[in-house]
């Protein structure tokens, strides 16, 4: 469905292309809006405020409800709107992404502040029990060995925050809920809420050493492409820089904690699709490793479905790396696109031994390619688009 602007929806862009931002920033990246139906104009298309903008769509062949909700995939001069037609007993996951939405960030800003204290003896100034679940929190974090075999990457995803509620529910399980990185950060949140208010206690000031807080990263929604995180460089920390840090520490928990909620709440394991995110710990810093695993049903006469994982990371010595590898046993096909030259060359000359790892497997390398530059984001989008057009 394309939504075009009325006048009014025109004036309030124009206005935010002038510098009121007021219409922009209600529009921010998965935000969830209200759209009610309002009628029809004169020349027969339906009329919808939606977050306080009118628009118009031409709805031929499409039955709306009085009143539902969108959610914003893009923003820009066209920005895009998913129609989110929720049915009764999906309202607790709608309420639950309504809250955290505005909270989330990327794990980088976190994960950059655990780094450089990891390299900084100001860290032996921080309270005690923040030490404590800081090193809980980097205790939590997967290393290169851990995943360089099927077996450790299948440990990592699941202490990755996505399943710490399965794991309390069913204590016997392989991971316990002490090694889970949602845990962790869920106890470092409480920790930093005990300790007593600093000057920066919003964490939005920073001290003299500290970054300035990174943009939104958007959040890992189903319907959006993958999109992958660069890491946030190491920074000095000062005595002085204790207090702002401390309230960096809380947004940026918060802002974690609210991602990995947000992957939770996006899953479908009925359906067959996760989303997850698994930080990782590298030489002089983290990672992230971004995840979408999508189980296919199988066709008549398919023994086995179709399982597509796609993937995005961004680490420093490749650059960003996004991929897609789909397997239909005993049937492997990977394609890679790449953000440096440099990167293709590494990436080609490690094929035959990819080729000869899938065969050890028992699987069969159907194709694999390796492109220079990243994908433009598409996604399949499941419900009807909207599209507001300035």
């Amino acid at each position: 469905m394309i939504i075009q602007p009325t006048s009014i929806a025109a004036q309030l862009w124009a206005g935010a292309a002038a510098g009121t931002t007021a219409a922009v920033d209600a529009w921010r990246v998965g935000t969830l809006l209200t759209a009610r139906v309002m009628g029809q104009n004169d020349i027969g298309k339906l009329l919808l405020d939606i977050g306080g903008i009118t628009v118009e769509a031409d709805t031929t062949g499409t039955q709306l409800p009085q009143q539902f909700q969108v959610r914003v995939l893009t923003q820009g001069a066209q920005p895009q709107l998913e129609v989110l037609i929720a049915h009764p007993e999906e309202g607790v996951t709608m309420q639950g992404l309504r809250e955290r939405l505005p909270l989330q960030n990327g794990y980088a800003p976190l994960l950059g502040a655990l780094a450089s204290l990891a390299r900084s003896p100001v860290a032996r100034s921080l309270p005690a029990p923040l030490r404590a679940a800081l090193a809980t929190l980097e205790a939590s974090i997967s290393g290169p060995d851990d995943v360089s075999t099927p077996m450790g990457m299948k440990e990592a995803i699941a202490k990755s925050g996505s399943f710490l509620e399965s794991h309390l529910a069913e204590p016997t399980k392989e991971t316990p809920a002490a090694d889970d990185f949602k845990a962790a950060l869920m106890a470092l949140r409480r920790t930093l809420a005990d300790l007593p208010p600093t000057r920066s206690a919003s964490g939005v000031s920073t001290g003299p050493g500290l970054p300035r807080q990174l943009g939104d990263t958007p959040p890992p929604l189903a319907q959006r492409a993958l999109i992958a995180q660069p890491r946030v460089a190491e920074f000095a920390i000062t005595e002085d820089d204790v207090d702002a840090l401390v309230g960096q520490l809380r947004t940026d928990t918060r802002a974690a904690l609210s991602r990995v909620e947000i992957g939770q709440l996006e899953s479908h394991p009925q359906a067959g699709l996760w989303m997850i995110e698994v930080p990782l710990a590298n030489a002089r810093g983290y990672d992230v490793l971004q995840l979408r695993i999508e189980e296919g049903k199988p066709g008549p006469g398919e023994p086995d479905g179709l399982w597509t994982v796609g993937f995005a990371i961004d680490p420093p010595a490749l650059g960003a790396v996004q991929g897609e590898i789909q397997l239909r046993i005993p049937r492997v096909s990977v394609r890679l696109w790449v953000q440096r030259a440099d990167t293709v060359s590494r990436l080609e000359t490690e094929f035959v031994s990819l080729r000869r790892v899938l065969e050890k497997s028992g699987l069969q390398l159907d194709h694999f390619s390796c492109m220079h530059g990243l994908p433009v984001p598409t996604s399949a989008y499941s419900a009807v688009l909207l599209e507001a057009r300035a």
